[in-house]
């Protein structure tokens, strides 16, 4: 069985929830960390099983096999 890819999505704007939704489809991939400036913010939503960070500085220290930015 072949491992799946651990990625990273850098905004989880408009743009980055449309790649989230297309990696969750793919069967190589998965997303295991996003960053964005509004994580943190009153009424943000938590994402099951994927780390939510701050800034891209977090995203970068996650161990990642792809990002997308």
């Amino acid at each position: 069985m072949l491992k799946k890819l651990r990625v990273g999505i850098a905004g989880h704007g408009v743009v980055g929830k449309i790649r989230h939704q297309f990696i969750d489809q793919h069967l190589r991939m998965q997303v295991t960390a996003v960053c964005d400036q509004d994580f943190g913010k009153p009424g943000t939503t938590r994402l099951k099983d994927v780390r939510c960070l701050k800034n891209y500085k977090e995203l970068l220290a996650q161990p990642l096999d792809a990002l997308f930015v």
